[in-house]
């Protein structure tokens, strides 16, 4: 039998799955996910693939799922359980998810003022791939802000990092800056005093789970 079970939380992103045991954080694909975690009847999750859904519904998994629980005071229309979620995870500051996609939420005493998204960093790089051979760079995480590129690499890292910085500051000056998913530690990078928290999610889904009692 196994001792000191601990509830699973899993956070089911558009490309991967994240899970948190209270502990550590593990990333894995769905199917991984799926095949590990599917009879544990204490998994609560948040999802917003469609596609991941359907198959946890059509297999009866025994997970019970919170995308529809709503806790954040905010008057954005069709915020996604992911960003609330995060929202949730810091009272006060900007919430930054780097994943598939770059979303940008600005809390204020625990309230959701707004946000925005950009495509992800490798969307944004594939995109310019498609329009030509000699787009198809690797991004310079260490690219200076401070200045106007000399060379394409620098060129396409500029447009895609600086707009970060400029608008995370222009919006919310002085702010904590709490920055999650897998391209933190570049996104956190070109935004003096950054923190990086893989946990942010996990902590606003635990407050999903309170207030509705599950």
């Amino acid at each position: 039998m196994e001792r000191h079970r601990r509830m699973i939380l899993c956070d089911i992103g558009n490309s991967r799955m994240h899970l948190y045991d209270g502990e550590s954080v593990i990333h894995c694909s769905h199917e991984e996910g799926i095949a590990r975690y599917g009879e544990r009847d204490d998994l609560f999750f948040i999802c917003v693939n469609e596609a991941v859904r359907r198959e946890i519904e059509a297999r009866n998994l025994p997970w019970t799922d919170l995308s529809d629980r709503h806790l954040l005071e905010t008057e954005y229309a069709g915020l996604g359980i992911d960003r609330e979620a995060a929202c949730l995870g810091v009272v006060e500051g900007v919430v930054i998810d780097a994943g598939s996609a770059i979303t940008v939420d600005v809390m204020e005493r625990g309230r959701h003022l707004g946000g925005w998204i950009w495509p992800g960093i490798r969307a944004m790089l594939e995109s310019y791939r498609n329009i030509s051979e000699k787009l198809a760079v690797s991004l310079n995480p260490e690219v200076s802000l401070d200045r106007l590129p000399l060379d394409t690499r620098d060129a396409l890292s500029f447009a895609i990092l600086a707009p970060v910085k400029a608008l995370v500051e222009r919006y919310a000056p002085g702010k904590r800056v709490v920055v999650t998913g897998g391209d933190a530690t570049i996104v956190a990078k070109v935004l003096p005093g950054a923190e990086i928290d893989e946990k942010v999610v996990f902590e606003g889904m635990k407050k999903l789970i309170k207030d509705n009692e599950c």
